[in-house]
């Protein structure tokens, strides 16, 4: 037999009366009136609203809830076992949530049941007891929520979020096997710069006598430049920049043993200072050039000593390049000389928009100066 189910609360003053539930405040705005407030907030809520006996059978459902699970008539559903009309899946859930509700607890869960004409559905169900006047638990109320798009956007949000980490994981071994590749190819080009710039420096010792000799020189000077080009970025190939004190250093370093030449290296750049792989190598050939013209005019008979000084302000670059030897020609004019060392230079420092002038060096010898604009755009010898 189906209990009525009743609610009873004594009128008062609210703020003199202990422990008393605060809901309560309603039913003395709802003297009279709470059959018609029930009625308006069955009618107005979304939610599928049932009310079930303890033993589980269906015995009301609104209106909302029956367009909501697609029932036509509650007269198909009443007296039905609510769990029965549950997948299996959910069976557990519901029988727990029930008998918690029987206990006097309310419980929440979510799990997914098709509409009574098998339309897909994902609920949001919270089951609770409703109490008789004497706190007696009579019957239980179920409400569920449709959250078909939320559990179908976090579904879909997950799959993506798989998705992702596959093509992650599928990246992440790509670059893998590329960084073994890069280092094979790296250790193979220099070993490669390094046979021809080997090749070179023995043919110019075997043609030191001709002018040849002195030619084959500058090509591996120049080859030079380039290996310590690749070298640098090698050491920070994700940069793709090239630090410039440490370029230099090497470089100075490298054409000073090559060219049997003392070349001391005097920095004012910070580390933080880099240039595009292109302008280093413009850089590198600028000095290579400089370096090897003072050697090869500081005379036969005696070691070089040339001295390169490097600085930075703001964006521009300064080079220079000093030497303990004769020293230049009163007549010496950049812009007439007929060597390719010089006209090579003269264009660099023009395609990374600056100029070059010339002097003595407090050693007696040849100095140059290359003021530069840093991390120029143009720059290639064509």
């Amino acid at each position: 037999m189906n209990t009525p189910l009743r609610s009873t609360h004594v009128k008062g003053d609210p703020d003199t009366m202990p422990d008393r539930d605060d809901n309560l405040a309603a039913l003395d705005l709802l003297d009279g009136a709470e059959q018609g407030f029930t009625l308006s907030v069955l009618d107005s809520s979304p939610d599928c609203i049932k009310l079930l006996e303890l033993d589980g059978t269906l015995s009301f459902m609104n209106s909302n809830g029956m367009c909501a699970m697609e029932i036509d008539d509650f007269d198909q559903v009443r007296g039905a076992s609510w769990p029965v009309m549950w997948p299996q899946d959910s069976h557990d859930a519901l029988a727990d949530a029930m008998a918690e509700a029987r206990s006097g607890r309310t419980q929440r869960f979510e799990a997914y049941c098709p509409t009574a004409k098998g339309t897909p559905r994902w609920w949001d169900v919270t089951v609770s007891p409703v109490r008789l006047a004497d706190g007696t638990v009579a019957r239980i109320l179920a409400a569920s929520r449709d959250v078909t798009d939320i559990v179908t956007a976090r579904e879909q949000l997950r799959e993506q979020a798989a998705l992702l980490r596959a093509e992650v994981a599928l990246k992440n071994a790509a670059l893998a096997r590329q960084k073994v590749l890069l280092g094979e190819i790296d250790h193979r080009v220099k070993n490669s710069f390094a046979s021809v710039i080997a090749l070179l420096r023995m043919q110019a010792r075997i043609h030191a006598d001709v002018e040849a000799g002195a030619l084959i020189g500058d090509a591996a000077n120049r080859i030079t430049t380039l290996s310590r080009v690749h070298e640098q970025l090698h050491l920070d190939p994700e940069s793709g920049f090239v630090t410039l004190a440490h370029y230099v250093a090497a470089l100075t370093q490298d054409l000073g043993q090559a060219l049997n030449a003392q070349v001391e290296f005097a920095n004012d750049v910070p580390n933080a200072v880099r240039v595009n792989p292109s302008q280093a190598a413009a850089i590198g050939q600028l000095l290579a050039e400089l370096i090897g013209n003072a050697v090869k005019h500081g005379g036969k008979d005696r070691r070089t000593t040339v001295w390169v000084e490097a600085s930075a302000q703001g964006e521009r670059l300064r080079l220079r390049v000093m030497d303990d030897g004769p020293g230049l020609p009163a007549d010496f004019d950049p812009d007439d000389a007929s060597g390719l060392g010089m006209q090579i230079c003269q264009i660099y420092a023009q395609q990374m928009g600056g100029s070059m002038t010339h002097g003595a060096s407090p050693a007696g010898g040849a100095a140059f100066d290359v003021d530069i604009l840093r991390d120029a755009t143009s720059v290639g010898f064509t």
